[in-house]
């Protein structure tokens, strides 16, 4: 079944509708020169979010100066940037015409390469995903996938795919699901079924299948019982879980080249907190070390590279 993101990033429109907005915004704009005005209301951060916020200052207005296209000529700007001379420090893009902002994207020192970006997948004036760069390179998301504004997963990538993640299954902001991947390729989750902030059942998968589960009955930290699972009985293989970003605001286009490549961020219990996108710079990697740091930056290690079993998720 198709699940809320999916159908929410598909709902970002056509091509057409994406290509004559986007091209737009890159052409020569015109009119609200030296305007503080944004698109639309500003959204808070949502709850949970591990990003440093500071830098959503690049996108007020006042004191710089700001130029804005009218795409629709309904009198209301749908794209605006806000520059420091001739440095871009944010972009706006308001892509179904509400009057609401619905993508945000935010630039470093050079005024072209990204620092972070902000979306709207289901169009309610709140932000329901937020991507990290380094060096332009994507290393970490975050994501709301039930819309309550909390951000319930946390995901580190590394050459373009899934390293590491962590799940809120209960929405009470913390987090009680820990995932390792290698290549985008689940290895393990571990699951804390009794809220304590350590796992106590472990998953564990060959080759992208469910083999074996894993359980610390005496909550020491460690596995001490086990259960083979039947390969009859374990299923497909999850699919690599790839790094990307939906839209692509710079080059215009509704996908990229990742586009097929959807996210799946719930192996082993049968949920799924997908996010459809397109890539937004082409390739995507890092090279940290497994640290978030309090710009919200960083990545995953290489999956399984750390003891298997222990404290919260296994780490």
């Amino acid at each position: 079944m198709m699940n809320l993101l999916q159908r929410s990033a598909r709902g970002l429109g056509s091509s057409l509708f994406l290509g004559s907005l986007l091209v737009l915004g890159l052409l020569p704009i015109f009119g609200c020169g030296g305007s503080s005005q944004n698109v639309g209301d500003t959204t808070d951060v949502p709850q949970g979010s591990r990003g440093d916020s500071d830098v959503r200052e690049q996108c007020e207005g006042s004191g710089y100066r700001v130029e804005a296209v009218d795409v629709n000529n309904d009198g209301a700007p749908d794209i605006r940037h806000v520059f420091d001379g001739d440095r871009r420090r944010c972009s706006e893009y308001d892509m179904n015409f509400d009057g609401s902002i619905d993508v945000t994207r935010f630039y470093d020192a050079d005024g072209t390469t990204p620092l972070r970006e902000e979306h709207d997948f289901d169009f309610d004036g709140r932000m329901d995903g937020i991507a990290f760069f380094e060096n332009g390179r994507l290393v970490r998301k975050e994501l709301d996938t039930n819309f309550d504004n909390r951000i319930d997963t946390w995901m580190w990538c590394e050459d373009g795919m899934v390293v590491r993640s962590e799940r809120d299954r209960t929405n009470n902001g913390n987090a009680d699901t820990w995932e390792r991947y290698r290549a985008g390729v689940i290895l393990r989750a571990g699951y804390d079924d009794d809220n304590d902030g350590q796992a106590e059942k472990w998953e564990i998968f060959q080759d992208g299948r469910l083999s074996e589960i894993r359980y610390d009955t005496d909550r020491d930290g460690r596995p001490d019982r086990r259960e083979e699972v039947n390969p009859d009985d374990a299923g497909p293989a999850e699919a690599p879980l790839a790094c990307v970003v939906h839209p692509d605001t710079e080059t215009g286009t509704s996908g990229g080249e990742n586009a097929a490549s959807g996210d799946t961020a719930g192996s082993g219990n049968g949920t799924t907190n997908g996010d459809t996108a397109g890539a937004a710079n082409g390739t995507v990697d890092s090279s940290t070390n497994g640290t978030v740091d309090s710009s919200g930056s960083g990545s995953g290690d290489a999956a399984g590279s750390e003891a298997p079993f222990g404290g919260a998720g296994g780490e």
